[in-house]
């Protein structure tokens, strides 16, 4: 058997392609302007670089708390685990 027809019979394994660059306005709340503008301060990064990091996140923590998951949350090294919930 040659490699082709092995190539052929295996299963099709797909890298799950990176969408394009998007560009959007978006409408902050005031909350939200305060948080960017916190955020620029302790990271440096610019507004872009802030809100894309912030929907990553935003998304992967979306995705733990649902396929069964939990994401928890410890202020402090010594402080008891906290149950983290987003309504």
């Amino acid at each position: 058997m040659s490699n082709a027809r092995a190539d052929e019979n295996a299963p099709e394994v797909r890298a799950e392609a990176v969408p394009q660059g998007e560009r959007v306005t978006i409408n902050l709340t005031g909350k939200a302007v305060q948080a960017l503008q916190r955020l620029q301060e302790m990271t440096g990064y610019n507004k872009t670089d802030c809100i894309n990091r912030a929907l990553i996140i935003s998304a992967e923590i979306e995705r733990m708390s649902r396929e069964p998951g939990a994401v928890y949350w410890r202020e402090t090294p010594d402080s008891d685990l906290m149950l983290v919930r987003f309504v």
